[in-house]
C-alpha cells in the first residue's frame, strides 16, 4: 500500500496543479461584463474543489492501515477506489468542457467578428486552454489508471 500512497500522492499533486494552471492561465481571464474591467474571483466553494478535494484520497490511504490505523484495509480500498471514480469523472468532465468550450469559440468566432461581439477570452487565454485542458486529461487518466490496478 505504501507503492499505492505515492501514486495517489502524485495524482492528486497534478490535479491540484492542473487546476491552478488552469485557473491561473486561463478562466481568470475571462470577461465578466462588457467593459472588460470586472476580474473574476476564486469563490470558497472553487477552492475547497480545486485544492482539497483532490487530496481526499490521500487523507483515505493515511488514515487507513498503512499509518494511522483509523479504520481497516477493506474501507481504505473501498472509499479510495470510489473517490478515484469520483475523481476521474470531475477530471474527466473538466476535460472535455476546456475541449468542448474551445471548439465552440472556434466555430463562433466569425460571427463574432461580423457583429462586433468582445470575445470571451483574450487571446492569451486562448492559446492555454489546450494544454492546460489536456494535462486536466492526464490526470483524468491517472484517476482511471488507479481504479483499474
Amino acid at each position: 500500500m505504501a507503492e499505492m500512497l505515492q501514486w495517489v500522492i502524485g495524482a492528486s499533486v497534478l490535479m491540484i496543479v492542473a487546476d491552478w494552471a488552469g485557473w491561473h492561465y486561463v478562466w481568470r481571464h475571462e470577461n465578466l461584463d462588457s467593459s472588460g474591467n470586472e476580474i473574476r474571483k476564486r469563490t470558497a466553494l472553487s477552492f475547497v474543489v480545486s485544492y482539497l478535494i483532490p487530496l481526499m484520497p490521500t487523507t483515505i490511504i493515511i488514515g487507513g492501515p498503512e499509518a494511522l490505523h483509523w479504520y481497516d484495509e477493506g474501507f481504505t480500498i473501498a472509499s479510495s477506489k470510489v473517490s478515484f471514480i469520483l475523481l476521474g469523472l470531475m477530471s474527466f468532465g473538466l476535460t472535455a468542457s476546456g475541449y468542448s468550450w474551445k471548439s465552440r469559440h472556434d466555430e463562433g468566432q466569425e460571427s463574432r467578428r461580423l457583429t462586433g461581439e468582445e470575445e470571451i477570452l483574450p487571446e492569451f487565454a486562448m492559446q492555454h486552454l489546450v494544454w492546460t485542458s489536456t494535462l486536466m486529461g492526464i490526470t483524468s487518466l491517472a484517476w482511471f489508471y488507479l481504479f483499474l490496478f
